[in-house]
């Protein structure tokens, strides 16, 4: 269980008065914890498990998202990137306690293509990880004191290195190593809470590659925790940045991390949320949040190599309870924009983001990730969302990395009284590619990435309708998250294949695309043999990447009849079902049947005679989106005389009069 230990900070005070300023991000009127207590999850006896499984693509609009785990987890996910391999990946969640299964961590070597696993023991949780530049990864976790495990074959085998530190009291730790070629390459750091210590950040460092380590001192501290991060910088410059119960403070090392520079102010901001009876903060109903700050460098060679970005969930003044925020250093740590935070998530609304992460990839481009309600009025439904900073973190570009919502009020936690968990972190990494690992998604606690940036696939119709010998029109729109930029082949597959006849398939103006960080959109043409049975068939598109890991694929259909042909007239959406009197009329052998559908329907049209009997059957039970659409009607078959063409779409039905002269 949590302990709730009283502790006053007139240090955070003093930063609380001084930020009520019209640049802070504390609200005086928002309440504030004057305790401390501890994070660590309390964990079930029991849980629902589900079979081992890896890999699951998530294909649910145009982008893809993918499972990575085959069974529930327990939140708190986190992820590093091997520096000499952009496609080699580590992550988990807290699933390495043991208390949902086996714990796992997950491992990929060809970026996210495949997914492995590799067990660990049993252990108290809050699993984060790290890279040396030799490609050794570094996974910590609470353990009565923090646990160290390493990995010297991209994460499918990790060896216990014991203990950095042995304390019953220990909280949220982090760990980085130095992956530059300084003087400090390959030291590795970790931070954790002390609770025998009054919440107080310690710092240990290991000069041997995780064989040993040393207590470098007492960094600071924070209520309600104080959650530390690390992240190193351009020539071995350790940054320490932790949550101090009035923002972000921060402390720079220039020697390795053997001693740190005086405490500044990285951010001034409240936690997110709202005290609730049991001293929380808290969302939705009563899952607890935290202001605990993350802290990404830019590594790149671009212009703005050695900012410091610090990004993290806040109550900024007014009604909005938790929104993501952003400020900087361009100077090495030395001063910040904490007076003129950068709001990360572009909603207008009110609603909750929460649940932050941030890093910056070799190009230079800051990355920013979250979990969002924006397009829940209620503020219930959740997704996780995104950002790209390509001005060095001055605006973001906002989108939707999820392509399926969760309830969080469902899939909470119980942790005591009025004290539901869903984690206290989640973790995001890449360098070529950047993969964000979360939870949630689907009401799971599966563990699910995507890639970012991306393209993704969608087409303006989903069935088309052709005649024998004739050809098919599809348009194929391209969106993009982030700033892609490659070459994507496209191929298809037609099933059934038809026999006999053929089903040729073009692009205009080709298959081969060139992305340059705007969407693409092409012309699918299927020219269609006269002789291809009338059936159904699925058009499977895929598109592969040259170089890289990505592929994607989407279906649409066509369907293959005896009749004119039905087209969609343009892409605006009527308010009405309506059908319209055909033209001309009266006609020979041809008119046209015009009709409206403000809703994508199922949809029959067929002719009947003057004595009511069925003489054409046009659409039957065909699947339409919504839309103006006009159907060439040939009677050549017909004799002259009296006709009625009868509509019927979902509860729509409507029948109309058309004369055929011959």
């Amino acid at each position: 269980m949590n302990t709730k230990r009283p502790f006053l900070l007139f240090v955070s005070l003093l930063i609380c008065i001084l930020s009520s300023s019209v640049f802070g991000q504390i609200d005086p009127n928002v309440p504030r914890a004057n305790f401390t207590y501890e994070m660590k999850a309390l964990m079930p006896k029991a849980y629902n498990m589900t079979p081992s499984g890896l890999d699951i693509l998530i294909a649910v609009g145009p982008f893809d998202n993918y499972q990575v785990s085959g069974t529930n987890g327990f939140a708190e996910t986190d992820i590093a990137v091997n520096p000499r391999n952009p496609l080699n990946f580590v992550g988990s969640d807290n699933r390495v306690t043991g208390f949902v299964g086996t714990p796992y961590i997950y491992y990929t070597t060809d970026g996210g293509v495949t997914w492995g696993q590799a067990s660990i023991s049993p252990n108290q949780g809050d699993p984060v990880f790290c890279a040396d530049s030799l490609g050794n990864f570094y996974c910590a976790v609470l353990s009565s004191g923090v646990f160290i495990y390493k990995s010297t074959n991209g994460g499918a085998l990790w060896t216990p290195m014991g203990l950095g530190v042995s304390n019953a009291n220990a909280d949220k730790e982090w760990i980085a190593a130095d992956v530059t070629a300084g003087p400090y390459q390959n030291n590795v750091y970790f931070a954790y809470v002390n609770f025998s210590t009054g919440a107080s950040v310690d710092f240990h460092r290991s000069t041997n590659n995780g064989a040993s380590w040393s207590f470098v001192g007492n960094m600071g501290n924070g209520t309600p925790n104080p959650g530390p991060n690390i992240a190193v910088g351009p020539g071995g410059r350790v940054y320490l940045s932790w949550y101090n119960g009035g923002g972000t403070g921060f402390r720079v090392s220039t020697d390795g991390g053997a001693s740190f520079g005086a405490t500044v102010t990285a951010s001034a901001h409240s936690t997110p949320g709202a005290l609730n009876g049991a001293g929380r903060y808290v969302l939705k109903a009563d899952i607890r949040v935290n202001g605990m700050p993350q802290i990404a460098v830019d590594m790149s060679s671009g212009p703005r190599r050695g900012y410091i970005y610090d990004v993290y969930a806040g109550n900024p003044p007014g009604p909005d309870a938790a929104s993501i925020f952003c400020t900087r250093s361009t100077d090495g740590g030395a001063t910040w924009s904490w007076q003129t935070p950068v709001q990360v998530n572009d909603d207008a609304s009110i609603l909750d983001q929460w649940m932050t992460d941030v890093c910056v990839d070799n190009f230079g481009r800051v990355w920013v990730y979250w979990w969002d309600s924006r397009n829940d009025p209620s503020n219930i439904l959740t997704e996780t969302w995104g950002a790209v900073s390509t001005d060095g973190g001055l605006t973001f570009t906002n989108f939707m990395v999820s392509n399926q919502n969760f309830n969080p009020n469902t899939i909470r936690i119980f942790q005591g009284t009025n004290h539901y968990y869903l984690g206290d972190y989640q973790g995001m990494a890449g360098r070529t590619i950047i993969f964000p690992f979360y939870t949630g998604q689907n009401n799971t606690l599966q563990d699910f990435t995507a890639y970012l940036p991306d393209w993704g696939t969608l087409f303006r119709k989903t069935i088309d309708s052709v005649n024998p010998g004739s050809t098919s029109f599809v348009r194929m729109v391209n969106p993009v998250v982030g700033p892609y930029t490659g070459t994507v082949t496209y191929t298809t597959l037609i099933t059934p294949s038809p026999s006999p006849g053929t089903m040729n398939v073009t692009f205009n103006p080709g298959n081969v695309r060139v992305f340059n960080g705007n969407a693409d959109s092409v012309t699918i043409q299927t020219a269609v043999s006269a002789n291809v049975p009338q059936a159904l068939y699925t058009v499977q598109v895929t598109g592969t990447e040259s170089g890289g890991p990505r592929v994607h694929s989407r279906t649409y259909q066509i369907r293959v009849g005896n009749f004119s042909g039905i087209t969609n007239l343009n892409s605006e959406i009527p308010q009405t079902f309506s059908l319209e009197q055909n033209y001309p009329n009266p006609f020979n052998p041809t008119t046209n049947i015009k009709f409206a559908l403000p809703v994508a329907s199922v949809v029959n049209l067929k002719i009947y005679d003057a004595l009511g009997r069925e003489v054409a059957q046009l659409l039957n039970n065909h699947p339409l989106t919504a839309g103006k659409y006009v159907y060439d009607f040939n009677a050549v078959n017909l004799t002259s005389g009296i006709y009625f063409y009868k509509l019927s779409a979902g509860d729509f039905t409507d029948i109309k009069k058309m004369i055929l002269v011959k």
